[in-house]
């Protein structure tokens, strides 16, 4: 979803905006049926193993909040692209930036869920964090450009739009990674 959203806002991809919001869809089905499975492997097992898999059945819960953050972002892409609206190097180069580095952290989520590693649990906790803040500082720029005229009327709220989604899947790795280092 990150992927096709980057592509989307980077060429303007009605294409690549489609897909976003097709792979909306298809996460949100996967994420069904994990938590489905999480339900009935809980049925099965005796209370004291239960802790592990209601902390799984809330971290998928949280991945389904990053989806539904990568989903809001189809509809200031669409805008985007509908109204043709450029944003300055400066503006484009930061959204890549939150793009990319949104999308080593979830890889990185991944890679947590699969080896457990204390130090990438912090590592994640931490470029979070200041994910989250480059949102505000980057917001904060926006204000700047918007008062010298850099940038457009046009481009302001399709712009905060995508800082304040971007800002919302940053919190949500931070809550993940806290609820990673817990221990069941």
């Amino acid at each position: 979803m990150r992927r096709a959203a980057r592509d989307a806002f980077n060429r303007h991809s009605r294409d690549k905006l489609q897909d976003l919001q097709n792979l909306q869809g298809t996460v949100a089905q996967n994420i069904t049926q994990a938590s489905r499975q999480i339900k009935s492997l809980m049925a099965r097992k005796p209370e004291v193993e239960k802790q592990e898999l209601l902390r799984l059945e809330t971290i998928l819960g949280r991945l389904g909040e990053i989806k539904a953050n990568l989903g809001n972002l189809a509809d200031p892409i669409q805008k985007k692209i509908k109204g043709g609206v450029l944003f300055s190097d400066k503006a484009v180069a930061q959204s890549n930036y939150l793009f990319d580095q949104h999308g080593g952290m979830i890889r990185s989520l991944l890679d947590i869920i699969r080896t457990d590693n204390d130090f990438l649990k912090n590592y994640v906790k931490g470029e979070a964090r200041n994910l989250i803040q480059a949102t505000t500082d980057y917001a904060t720029e926006h204000q700047d450009r918007l008062i010298e005229g850099l940038c457009t009327p046009q481009e302001a709220p399709i712009f905060l739009a995508i800082l304040d989604a971007m800002r919302g899947v940053g919190q949500i790795e931070v809550e993940i990674a806290k609820l990673m280092v817990q221990k069941p």
